[in-house]
């Protein structure tokens, strides 16, 4: 299919909050006459919409972008554009490894995609030095409605907010996206009837700290009254809460979480370690004392509370004791969904100037360690759920021919967290009680409840 204005395939890496800016640019494309088409090769523009949070999330943009200059080059595809995080905050390194690129576009640009193809279009040429906008302060907060969708129809990802006013000394992402800004909860709604509308059973809230919400705009912390008027729409079965910052977590949210239906038992919070020294240089607010606390009157409150976080490992002046301690608060369950990155100094961080720095191949020998005991306290977990009923929803097709049907628990996030292999087949987007029949460490093997 062709048109005036030619086809444009897309190409989006990193996390949930890049993959809405990529669903939102692709309605855009859409919605102004652009062919979208999944086949990059034979497309007149291929956009990729890069993660710049870390060295190998870089690396991996900067692979991408390079395939598509070979394949520009021998007469494949016609235009690429580069867009998205890695664009504002490290230009010279696309300059420096990606000379061939038609054009450049920031986070914060990503509404003027529109303007950029149309003269790629037009004229066929556009020059690299694109104005790339700073990050915005408390401005812009962007519109997520009329997506054109990567996700599969019966779950989706929904933005409460844009931006991070947290100073975590690892961190570069109030550099990239600016300073916090709160969506307006009427947009958020409507968002989310839109999303029900096309489909959606479940809501994954996402945001930098989606506990922040409400400071900036109404000076109070409002995620709970958010949620709960989410849990009112009709269509929505499920929503589940990303991204939570443990200083801020509230009683109320603690009750809405513990109370109603809707709201998952399920809390993404990344804690990035938990011994006391390594949190204050990490720039966290926290200790173990005040964590574990937090913790410990979460399990008391909100029956079956399933805990997801993720840690550093190897950070500036970790000892082989703060590392023993990480792995002693892992050994002991406190954590139900766990996973660590290796510590990655980034030049941009407050931490590239910490002393300390440890060597990579003891940063990657402690991340195996961390890895290795969390895949035994999970495993151990899932056989104790043998012989018990949960409940699934259905994601689609699997490889197993006994188990022909691929699903997910409330206890678990798509892509990142464990899988179910179901008997029968199901349409997606089914919800459905089954029984445990057997654990294969991260996928159960399970048989419908009549």
């Amino acid at each position: 299919m062709k048109t005036a204005l030619g086809s444009v395939a897309f190409i989006s890496l990193g996390c949930p909050k890049n993959l809405i800016d990529s669903e939102t640019m692709l309605g855009s494309i859409a919605a102004e006459g652009f062919v979208v088409t999944p086949d990059y090769e034979g497309a007149d523009v291929v956009v990729v919409n890069t993660c710049g949070f870390l060295s190998a999330s870089r690396q991996e943009s900067l692979d991408h972008i390079n395939n598509l200059l070979e394949l520009k080059q021998k007469g494949g595809i016609k235009r690429v554009v580069v867009a998205g995080c890695m664009v504002g905050n490290y230009r010279d390194v696309l300059d420096a490894e990606a000379p061939g690129v038609d054009a450049l576009l920031s986070v914060n640009d990503r509404t003027r995609l529109i303007d950029v193809l149309r003269e790629l279009s037009g004229s066929g040429e556009l020059a690299r030095s694109i104005a790339i906008s700073d990050p915005d302060e408390r401005g812009t907060v962007y519109d997520d409605r009329a997506r054109l969708r990567i996700t599969p129809r019966h779950y989706a990802y929904l933005r409460i907010s844009e931006g991070c006013d947290h100073k975590c000394a690892f961190c570069t992402i109030p550099g990239i996206r600016g300073r916090f800004r709160s969506k307006p909860r009427e947009q958020i709604v409507q968002e989310a009837r839109e999303l029900a509308a096309d489909g959606a059973r479940e809501l994954i809230i996402v945001a930098q700290d989606s506990t922040y919400y409400g400071l900036d705009s109404e000076g109070r912390k409002t995620v709970h009254e958010v949620l709960a008027d989410l849990a009112k729409i009709e269509g929505i079965d499920w929503i589940r809460l990303m991204y939570a910052y443990p200083t801020q977590v509230t009683d109320d949210l603690i009750e809405l979480l513990a109370t109603e239906p809707k709201l998952l038992g399920y809390i993404d919070m990344p804690l990035q370690h938990i011994s006391t020294d390594v949190l204050r240089r990490m720039r966290r607010g926290s200790t173990r004392e005040t964590t574990t606390r937090l913790l410990a009157k979460m399990r008391e409150r909100i029956p079956g509370l399933t805990l997801r976080s993720t840690f550093i490992v190897g950070f500036p002046g970790e000892t082989e004791e703060q590392f023993e301690e990480l792995l002693d608060f892992i050994r002991e369950g406190h954590i139900d969904r766990a996973g660590a990155f290796p510590y990655s100094d980034e030049e941009q961080a407050a931490s590239f100037e910490l002393d300390g720095k440890l060597p990579p191949e003891l940063i990657e020998e402690r991340h195996r360690r961390f890895m290795d005991l969390n895949r035994e306290v999970l495993f151990k977990a899932n056989e104790q759920l043998v012989g018990q009923t949960v409940e699934l929803m259905v994601e689609g097709s699997s490889q197993d021919p006994k188990y022909p049907t691929l699903a997910r628990s409330r206890a678990d996030a798509p892509e990142i967290d464990c899988t179910a292999l179901l008997k029968g087949r199901h349409e997606p987007g089914t919800l459905l009680n089954a029984r445990v029949v057997r654990s294969l460490g991260y996928d159960l093997l399970c048989e419908p409840q009549a």
